[in-house]
């Protein structure tokens, strides 16, 4: 029963964030970064993966979360509500989530800690 109890909570919490993703912003065009503000939601399609982030500074740098979740929306419920990921980011740097699909999203923190950008693009596929 417990195990179930948190399931459901963990796919409210996931819908909520998605939720609040689609209302507080806009899907980038693929290869063009968009700016974040703190606090406020960007949705993001890569991959055939949906992904709400939005970040807030602390300690002189971007505190990123991103909550990934398959594009499809899990219809059959039996489907993962998603991953969080929670990551400090310092100033100038940046961090790319990867989807199977050749395409990566990217997260930058800008000079100054105060400022995030995000980009879609098109990867060339991994060589071995």
């Amino acid at each position: 029963m417990l195990k179930a109890t948190k399931a459901v909570a963990a796919a409210a919490g996931v819908m909520g964030v998605l939720a609040a993703g689609a209302v507080f912003a806009d899907s980038p065009t693929k290869g063009v970064y968009r700016n974040m503000m703190p606090g406020h939601g960007l949705s993001l399609d890569f991959g055939g993966k949906h992904a709400v982030g939005y970040f807030r500074i602390k300690d002189n740098a971007c505190h990123l979360t991103v909550v990934v979740a398959d594009g499809a929306g899990g219809e059959t419920g039996l489907d993962s509500p998603g991953t969080r990921i929670v990551v400090p980011i310092l100033p100038g740097k940046a961090v790319q989530l990867d989807a199977s699909a050749d395409q990566s999203a990217e997260f930058v923190c800008g000079p100054d800690g105060t400022e995030m950008n995000a980009r879609v693009f098109d990867r060339a596929p991994y060589k071995s």
